[in-house]
């Protein structure tokens, strides 16, 4: 989709390509909070190795990192229900913003076709990467721990970086396109959802401190249901593969 603004003076400026960050804070987090947290430790200590998902080894640290298989929430208890059902809501409610004006929550189904988690410390991390397979991905943050910004201006302790789409090959650098910003680091806090499109490069800084980093991430696919009545108008969503 593309934006327009009138710069005056018979200029017209066309933005094109904007790239869509949702973040919702989690409203029964609290009620939540230590069944999740209590579990993901339970899953932790059954792990066969440090990164059971076998994926992306060398973006990963040897030590620092727990990352469990990637079918987390299919096999999980009744202690991740209640988040799987906001996540999926959420998605919806991001995906219809991102296409408005097509379609409705109501008309999409959300697949979670990924989901796992992170525990990090002593200075674990995941190198940047993308995903592939989803449309849209997230993050919901359990207990970020000491993480934050650092006093010196450093690299925010445990923190999740994104990086431009559109620099990433790099380029000139000048005033005219100051707003084109390489990276952007996302406030985080417990309890919050963060959901970006799959195509970002994007990282899990260092993190250390007292406490452990615990992170759920998923990747989700949405589908237009096959009753929806978006269907019947122009542009509507690809539909659900059979």
């Amino acid at each position: 989709m593309a934006t327009e603004s009138d710069g005056g003076d018979g200029l017209r400026g066309v933005q094109a390509w904007a790239t869509m960050f949702f973040l919702r804070q989690w409203r029964d987090f609290e009620r939540w909070r230590e069944p999740i947290v209590e579990h993901v430790r339970i899953l932790r200590q059954r792990q066969r190795t440090t990164v059971d998902s076998d994926v992306a080894i060398g973006s990963k640290p040897a030590a620092g990192l727990a990352e469990s298989d990637f079918d987390l929430f299919a096999h999980s208890a009744d202690e991740f229900a209640a988040l799987i059902e906001f996540i999926r809501g959420t998605v919806a409610m991001a995906a219809t913003i991102a296409n408005t004006p097509s379609g409705t929550p109501a008309e999409l189904v959300v697949e979670l076709v990924d989901s796992w988690y992170h525990v990090t410390n002593d200075s674990g991390f995941h190198d940047a990467h993308w995903h592939d397979g989803c449309s849209w991905c997230g993050i919901f943050y359990v207990a970020v721990g000491d993480s934050g910004p650092s006093p010196s201006g450093a690299a925010p302790n445990g923190g999740s970086r994104f990086y431009s789409p559109l620099l990433t090959g790099g380029g000139y650098r000048d005033f005219g396109n100051r707003y084109l910003t390489p990276s952007l680091d996302v406030p985080i806090r417990d309890g919050m959802l963060l959901i970006f499109p799959s195509y970002l490069l994007h990282a899990a800084l260092p993190y250390r401190g007292h406490a452990d980093r615990i992170v759920i991430a998923f990747n989700a696919r949405v589908h237009l249901r096959e009753d929806a009545p978006t269907a019947t108008r122009g542009q509507a969503p690809p539909r659900r593969p059979r």
